[in-house]
């Protein structure tokens, strides 16, 4: 019964995954919504984003007496997938209950509401890498063909969050206080993420273990270090993977068991 359940969420999971006009013109609906009658839309997220990597940046360059040409690119890149992480992390754990209504009133399986979820961050995400452009410009770094590898980094990032989406979107629809929970641990856990410090600037000391131990600082690099032509050893895209899917696996584990409870949960 057991490996019945979770071949029928399998099923449902990759049906709807195969099926990105649906979630992804919902995604697309929610931004348009979100930023009506305004001139540039979502792109007022990128340049307060902008305005924080320009002036934290600089200063926690200063502060840390790194080259600026070399830490506000890491810093920049750092902090947009971060902000992919965490805002979809934040939003998974919500997203059940957020989508209550529809989910009471419309038979559609519960997949659809967290690809539509992920999709919406994955556009706002693009809008961001702007800045990653605007940084090229200024301050250029050498570009190398291993700058691709972000594509793989980011499809392990992506099944990461989708599994732990799903875990964490029913978690906390039967219980409502871990989603406060969660916001309070992903603000702990940032600043034990190399974003506002450097590896190099780390090691050799106690807290390098940090960026051995911490699962979000693998993913994150998956993305950053491609991105700025740095090379990725193959323990941290084994490392990566295993813990894409692990998430997965726990995701795929709650959605076959549960998801036929949450509409009872909400």
């Amino acid at each position: 019964m057991r490996g019945s359940r979770i071949q029928l969420a399998a099923k449902e999971i990759l049906a709807q995954a195969a099926r990105p006009d649906r979630w992804g013109t919902l995604a697309l609906m929610d931004i348009s919504l979100r930023y009506r009658r305004t001139v540039i839309g979502p792109l007022w997220i990128t340049l307060t984003l902008a305005a924080t990597i320009a002036s934290v940046g600089t200063v926690y360059a200063a502060l840390f007496k790194q080259d600026i040409a070399v830490f506000l690119p890491s810093f920049a890149i750092g902090l947009i997938v971060w902000t992919l992480i965490a805002t979809t992390l934040q939003e998974g754990s919500n997203i059940f209950v957020a989508s209550g209504h529809l989910i009471k009133a419309v038979p559609a399986p519960l997949i659809v509401h967290v690809l539509q979820m992920i999709a919406r961050n994955v556009l706002i995400f693009a809008h961001h890498l702007v800045i990653v452009v605007l940084l090229y410009v200024v301050l250029p770094w050498p570009l190398h063909w291993s700058m691709l590898l972000a594509l793989p980094g980011f499809a392990i990032l992506f099944l990461a969050l989708l599994g732990g989406s799903v875990a964490l979107g029913m978690l906390c629809a039967r219980f409502r206080d871990i989603g406060s929970a969660i916001v309070s641990g992903l603000q702990f856990v940032f600043f034990l993420t190399p974003i506002i410090w450097t590896e190099d600037s780390a090691r050799g000391t106690a807290f390098h273990w940090l960026t051995l131990v911490n699962p979000f600082a693998t993913l994150l690099d998956l993305v950053r270090r491609p991105l700025l032509s740095q090379p990725t050893d193959a323990e941290q895209w084994l490392l990566g993977a295993l813990y894409a899917i692990v998430a997965a696996a726990i995701g795929l584990g709650c959605y076959a068991k549960y998801r036929h409870r949450v509409a009872y949960w909400l």
